[in-house]
């Protein structure tokens, strides 16, 4: 029997980064909407845009920090705040000021008043990394016995949507419209299925 020198393989030895179906599907849904004549200059494009995007994140932030900057912020019932008040917030969860500073040029906020809820969604897209994996971190941080408020989330979604080119804009407004439809608070489940559903 001769030797065999390749690698032999099976479904055992393949380990799949788990985030690589989500990087693919992404991906494939950009290409097939914008329809690039040269794929390969789009695609090399696409992928530094998203390196970038990563880096200028930083580093992974827990759920007790996200919770702690929108508990401490919510409270002063204001819509925009100021660049002192988000770093102080921000020092109050233990997000450092380098991480702070990502976010802010991540938004492209170059003022002094910022909009601290869409601050707090890229604070939570920086650990989740996907458009589905955000607004799923957004409902529990936000969901209070399975309900939550519809107004945040909403907001909150619509930012997103709009920075993501590979999510289905009119879809996105339709599961928005459905939430605001019905009410001041919504059903956690209902919009975990349907996100799941209209964000694929």
């Amino acid at each position: 029997m001769a030797d065999i020198k390749e690698p032999l393989y099976c479904a055992e030895q393949i380990k799949i980064p788990a985030d690589l179906p989500d990087i693919l599907k992404n991906y494939t849904k950009h290409i097939i909407r914008t329809q690039p004549t040269d794929i390969m200059t789009s695609s090399a494009e696409y992928f530094t845009r998203l390196s970038k995007q990563r880096t200028q994140m930083g580093k992974k932030l827990t759920n007790h920090q996200l919770e702690a900057f929108y508990i401490k912020v919510s409270k002063l019932d204001r819509d925009q705040l100021t660049r002192k008040e988000i770093e102080e917030a921000c020092s109050h969860a233990t997000v450092t000021p380098s991480q702070v500073a990502d976010i802010i040029t991540a938004g492209g906020w170059t003022g002094e008043k910022i909009p601290w809820l869409k601050f707090w969604a890229l604070l939570v897209a920086s650990a989740s990394g996907t458009f589905i994996g955000t607004i799923e971190s957004v409902i529990l941080l936000l969901s209070d016995n399975g309900v939550l408020p519809s107004a945040p989330l909403t907001e909150i979604m619509q930012f997103m949507a709009e920075r993501d080119s590979t999510q289905d804009q009119s879809k996105i407004q339709a599961l928005v419209n459905t939430i605001k439809d019905s009410g001041p608070s919504v059903n956690a489940d209902m919009v975990m299925v349907q996100l799941r559903k209209e964000a694929k």
